[in-house]
């Protein structure tokens, strides 16, 4: 079923159960989110595909055009400045694809449907592979550095845990986008073999030539 969500598009991405921090000072923004508030109303986050973040104040700044899939965000605590500015956090609900923009100005509202986890046979299993990739990727790390490492414990659910790692891994923003909208068997076996790709990276590693070590960065 579809429902009308106001949209925010920014150049970074949320994933459902992730917490963002936002300042919101272009007028149209500051509207959206008051309203947001009143009505006790989410409203998405879209990674942008063409145009300009901020529009208010710019000369020829060109109008933000989103990608189709996004996030649900929940306003969870905000504090509104003297000036008007909102200062806010959010938490990512559901994931969602645009079916139509209803309204462009002053801010973008689109017709949008919810996008479900899949339930395909194998999913538990991709789950336990990407876990024991993670575990791999860390333990390389301790070794190829000389520094102990404690990892997070990751989430026992597929979609939650999947979703954690896709924001903490350092990749390029299309790549994040491609996990958000592929279905949750492709997003864990694909993140498997891009945890898999850097440990063969790693001096000494035995999945690869270990010629250099690019990593992904601080997963912690």
């Amino acid at each position: 079923m579809s429902r009308q969500l106001p949209l925010f598009p920014l150049g970074t991405i949320l994933f459902p159960g992730m917490t963002i921090n936002l300042h919101i000072f272009e007028e149209r923004y500051r509207s959206m989110i008051a309203t947001c508030i009143e009505q006790r109303m989410p409203f998405g986050i879209v990674l942008i595909r063409a145009g300009d973040e901020v529009e208010e104040g710019r000369l020829g700044a060109a109008p933000a055009e989103p990608h189709l899939v996004g996030t649900t965000a929940e306003i969870s605590a905000n504090v509104r400045l003297e000036d008007g500015r909102f200062l806010l956090t959010a938490v990512g609900r559901e994931r969602f694809t645009i079916r139509q923009i209803t309204q462009r100005h002053p801010y973008l509202v689109a017709s949008v449907q919810v996008l479900e986890e899949d339930v395909a046979p194998g999913v538990t299993k991709a789950a336990e592979e990407l876990r024991a990739m993670y575990l791999r990727y860390w333990k390389a790390v301790e070794v190829a550095t000389g520094v102990p490492v404690e990892p997070d414990e990751l989430p026992s659910d597929p979609a939650t845990m999947a979703y954690q790692l896709a924001d903490r891994l350092q990749v390029p923003l299309a790549r994040k986008q491609h996990w958000l909208e592929a279905p949750l068997l492709a997003r864990l076996y694909e993140m498997a073999s891009d945890l898999r790709a850097e440990l063969a990276l790693m001096p000494g590693s035995q999945d690869g030539a270990g010629q250099g070590f690019a990593g992904l960065g601080s997963l912690n």
